[in-house]
């Protein structure tokens, strides 16, 4: 009969790994249950829907607000029916015609000052042209202004003129007319309708407003 052998090294071995084997983690702790967490994340995801909208409405304000300032500088300068182009335009015309020439005593390609109403301090440089608008029985938009002009000569004269917006992109003089003190009215262009002389030394003020600065009593 042959003997049989044991093998104790294996379990030594197991027993000792058994005992030196370190115990295992602790199960991670319990978060307390929140009763209003559910009303938290309702309110959370309500405030920033506000908050975005809020942004969002500012944002396309200040959007609206910078196209409509564009489009005002742009309509200004190079729309005809703009005040500084119809300024410029009546302003050449002036400087190009012989009677007025004459009158204010400059010669032909010389450039004269003009300027709006001449506020209480002369030596203030912002004169801004007045100018009016409205819309006639036509149904077409009219823009009524008055200026000043003045020569190197020391001559002065007003121009009041009317101009009619045809259409969007075009517009015409209905007239301009040149007043110079103790002389007779210069119409740089010659008005087509004979009602648009009334008023013309009145003591309404031209067009029935009061033009310049007010005067104290």
């Amino acid at each position: 009969m042959r003997p049989t052998s044991i093998d104790f090294s294996n379990k030594v071995h197991r027993l000792y790994s058994t005992k030196t084997a370190p115990p295992p983690p602790p199960p991670p702790p319990s978060e307390p249950s929140d009763k209003n967490a559910k009303g938290k994340l309702i309110l959370n995801r309500i405030s920033r829907f506000f908050t975005f909208s809020l942004s969002s409405v500012l944002v396309l304000g200040a959007f609206g607000v910078s196209l409509l300032v564009i489009y005002l500088i742009l309509s200004e300068l190079f729309l005809p029916s703009g005040d500084t182009k119809t300024f410029n335009k009546a302003v050449k015309l002036l400087e190009q015609n012989e009677l007025a020439q004459k009158a204010l005593d400059f010669k032909s390609g010389e450039r004269v000052k003009a300027y709006g109403e001449v506020p209480g301090d002369r030596w203030v440089r912002n004169r801004p042209v007045q100018s009016v608008r409205s819309k006639g029985k036509d149904g077409n938009d009219r823009l009524y202004m008055k200026f000043h002009v003045e020569t190197d000569s020391g001559k002065h004269g007003s121009v009041t003129l009317e101009q009619v917006d045809t259409s969007f992109w075009s517009s015409e003089f209905s007239y301009i007319a040149l007043d110079i003190p103790r002389q007779r009215r210069i119409y740089i262009i010659e008005p087509k309708y004979q009602g648009l002389l009334h008023n013309e030394h009145g003591n309404n003020g031209f067009l029935g407003l009061k033009w310049g600065p007010k005067k104290d009593n």
